[in-house]
């Protein structure tokens, strides 16, 4: 016959193993964090370069569309900084700032190739694209509550 001992893992052992488990994983977190603070020195060294282009684009008396779509990348390229900043300061990503991107980045695009050189089959499925992204916008963050949930 066993002893009662014998039977199973020591509290010990269990908390030592809870001790490692969440070492590790704050190690992993610090690495995410390193990462997503390259990828925001990334997004700002590249709009700046943007920023010094657009400046050389106005002062060259350039034509419109290319104001624009520089004007367009800043905006997406702001937008993909501010979900990085939301993910350091909550560690969560945010959907809603994710559509945004994904609205802004599709203007850009019909934009620069101009609304009367898109076919109109693909303009049809860039509007379905952008009114489906409005909808998630909408309800992005709307849940039901389920039964015993807090409010």
């Amino acid at each position: 016959m066993l002893a009662k001992n014998d039977v199973g893992h020591s509290h010990s052992e269990s908390t030592g193993l809870h001790y490692h488990r969440h070492a590790v994983r704050s190690v992993l977190d610090f690495v995410q964090d390193l990462i997503v603070v390259g990828l925001c020195v990334g997004l700002f060294v590249a709009m700046v370069i943007k920023l010094v282009h657009l400046g050389q684009l106005l002062l060259r008396g350039t034509d419109f569309s290319p104001v624009v779509a520089d004007i367009m990348f800043i905006l997406v390229l702001m937008e993909l900084f501010r979900l990085l900043l939301i993910y350091l300061e909550e560690h969560r990503i945010s959907v809603a700032t994710m559509v945004e991107v994904g609205i802004v980045a599709t203007l850009r695009e019909v934009l620069l190739r101009g609304a009367l050189e898109v076919h109109w089959l693909q303009m049809l499925v860039l509007c379905a694209f952008i009114l489906t992204l409005g909808v998630v916008l909408r309800y992005a963050g709307v849940r039901t509550l389920q039964a015993g949930e807090p409010d």
